[in-house]
């Protein structure tokens, strides 16, 4: 699903980027996920139909539309309670940044030089956010879950949405850069946005208003046909499309919707995918802080196990390469999950066989 808006250029307040100066941002990045099939196994109705709608999203950075995406879910069993890999993402190396030249100026008072603003690169590929180590856990039990109706759905967002807020504003704070916590709407039917209307297919992440977008409606119908599997579902995506949030905020969001705009139609799709596995990976690194406290155990981690093995583009219809196949997402995920550090998450480094 592709939206186009109309260009807009007034800056987020409150926004900073990865060097505490004042981030413009464009108030139509929209980050949806995928449809999400429904599981196989005992607690399956019958077969709905997968939506077909694109899975191209519009970017607006300065006017000029580029390629954006979201996030795949469905689910599989993987067995032992741990998850676990022997092939995690490198580590990002150190940030540096360079001195501009000083001002000219007579020899008796030279002008100290002063820090120039990091390259699009350097924010992507050596952002503070690698360097906080193991993000802290909010130590926040999982909400009472059963979406069945409106104001339950509702519930169960805001009060998961302050955990996240904590675990990721020490984060911030750690690594030197500011924070402001999204907001979480949940609504039914259609609902009017910065980044377009939003029309009860997934949850997104729009950075115009800095919102997570939750309709009532697949909740439901998911709680409906298996209650373990939404849950693990509902769980997962709140903690990606809040994984969108931490890049906005670092200034990751910005710099790769930047330079997208001169890639090859290949390229953007490779730009998509490294965006949305780590958005995932970040969102994994949160449950994995928080495994003991959520707790993910028994149905929910068995569930949560099984749809990260069968997350990405092999289910999407029409398939669109710009979140990354199964393996993949298992990787980032798995990766996320047992380091819990926003380092194991960097995917502007990695090769592409490992954002496939």
């Amino acid at each position: 699903m592709q939206q186009q808006n109309g260009p807009r250029h007034a800056a987020q307040r409150g926004q900073v980027g990865p060097m505490g100066q004042p981030v413009q941002q464009p108030p139509t990045w929209q980050y949806p996920p995928i449809p999400i099939p429904q599981p196989p196994g005992p607690g399956r109705r019958r077969p709905q139909k997968t939506r077909t709608r694109g899975l191209l999203i519009g970017l607006v950075v300065l006017a000029v539309l580029v390629v954006g995406s979201g996030v795949t879910l469905l689910v599989r069993n993987t067995g032992d309670d741990t998850p676990q890999t022997t092939n995690s993402p490198s580590v990002a190396p150190s940030e540096t940044t360079s001195e501009s030249p000083s001002p000219s100026g007579s020899p008796s008072s030279p002008t100290p030089s002063s820090p120039a603003a990091p390259a699009t690169d350097e924010i992507l590929t050596a952002n503070k956010l690698y360097s906080v180590g193991p993000i802290a856990a909010s130590k926040c039990p999982e909400p009472p879950f059963a979406p069945i109706n409106f104001a339950a759905t509702q519930n169960y967002y805001n009060r998961l949405l302050p955990c996240l807020d904590r675990t990721w504003s020490l984060a911030m704070k750690k690594a030197g850069l500011g924070f402001r916590a999204p907001k979480a709407v949940v609504y039914a039917g259609k609902l009017s946005s910065p980044c377009g209307m939003q029309r009860s297919v997934r949850a997104s992440y729009c950075g115009a208003n800095a919102t997570i977008y939750l309709p009532f409606a697949v909740d439901n119908r998911y709680y409906r046909s298996n209650p373990a599997y939404a849950r693990a579902v509902m769980l997962n995506t709140f903690a990606h499309e809040y994984g969108h949030h931490v890049q906005n905020l670092s200034g990751i969001l910005m710099a790769s919707a930047t330079r997208q705009q001169s890639m090859t139609p290949n390229q953007k799709l490779l730009e998509s995918r490294r965006r949305e596995l780590q958005a995932t990976c970040l969102g994994a690194a949160y449950l994995g802080a928080n495994a003991a406290f959520i707790p993910m155990r028994n149905p929910l981690l068995a569930n949560w196990r099984f749809l990260i093995a069968h997350t990405g583009d092999d289910y999407a219809r029409p398939r669109v390469h710009d979140h990354g196949n199964r393996v993949s997402n298992y990787q980032w995920s798995i990766a996320g999950y047992n380091s819990k550090q926003p380092n194991s998450c960097n995917t502007f480094i990695a090769d592409e066989a490992r954002v496939a």
